[in-house]
C-alpha cells in the first residue's frame, strides 16, 4: 500500500485533512511531533545552539531545553539560519518516517500511511512518498484562521513568506484538497482521495 505525503501552507488545513484521513482508517502522523521529540535530544539542542546562539536556550530552566518560540522567530526571519537548523533536523525526521512507515507496512501490508509534512516540497521529501497531497485555501482565509488562533500578524506573514507559494505546491502535488469552505466539503474531497488510494 502507498505512503502519502500531505502538505500545504501555514493555516491552510493540513491538520484537518490529516484528522479526516485518520477517521477513515489511515495511519496518520504529524511530522511536527517527530520534530518536537528531536528538539528535546541533548545532542540536537547543542547543535541548534551552535547554529543560532545561546539566546535560544530556555531561560530559568535547565540548559537542556530550547525556547521554541525564539527558535521560530529566528529561523523564519533568516533563511540561512533556517537552512542550518533544517540540516540538523531533517535527516533525523527522514529516519523516523522511514522506520514508522516500514514498521506499519510490515504488520499491515494493506495500510495507508500518511505523514503531514509542512515543508514537504521545500525539503525535497516528495521523492520518499508514493503520492503527495496539497491542502490549500484562500490566503485571507488562512490568515484569518491564524489570527483567531492567537498568532500575530508578524508571525503569520514571516511563516508564509518562508514557505513555497501554495500555487506551486498545488502544481507539484498528485492530489489537491480545497479547504476554503466548510469541513463537509473538505471531507468529501478527502474521502475521494482515500478511496482512490486505498
Amino acid at each position: 500500500m502507498p505512503t502519502i505525503g500531505l502538505t500545504g501552507n501555514f493555516g491552510m488545513g493540513k491538520t484537518t485533512a490529516l484528522h479526516l484521513l485518520r477517521k477513515l482508517g489511515a495511519y496518520a502522523f504529524d511530522v511536527d511531533k517527530f520534530v518536537h521529540g528531536i528538539l528535546k535530544k541533548p545532542a540536537t539542542i547543542r547543535q541548534v545552539v551552535h547554529a543560532l546562539g545561546k539566546e535560544v536556550l530556555a531561560k530559568g530552566r535547565s540548559k537542556n531545553s530550547l525556547n521554541k518560540k525564539r527558535v521560530a522567530e529566528i529561523i523564519f526571519r533568516h533563511p540561512e539560519k533556517r537552512k542550518a537548523v533544517e540540516n540538523i533536523i531533517h535527516p533525523q525526521v527522514l529516519k523516523m518516517m522511514k522506520e514508522t512507515g516500514s514498521g506499519i507496512l510490515k504488520k499491515d501490508p494493506s495500510a495507508l500511511v500518511v505523514f503531514e509534512v509542512p515543508l514537504l516540497f521545500e525539503a525535497g521529501y516528495e521523492k520518499y512518498f508514493d503520492w503527495t497531497v496539497s491542502v490549500y485555501c484562500k490566503r485571507e482565509t488562512a490568515v484569518g484562521r491564524l489570527f483567531t488562533k492567537g498568532f500575530s500578524r508578524d508571525e503569520v506573514y514571516a511563516r508564509l513568506r518562508a514557505q513555497m507559494p501554495v500555487t506551486r505546491k498545488k502544481k507539484l502535488a498528485d492530489f489537491v484538497i480545497d479547504n476554503s469552505y466548510d469541513t463537509g466539503r473538505t471531507e468529501k474531497q478527502v474521502r475521494r482521495i482515500f478511496e482512490k488510494l486505498h
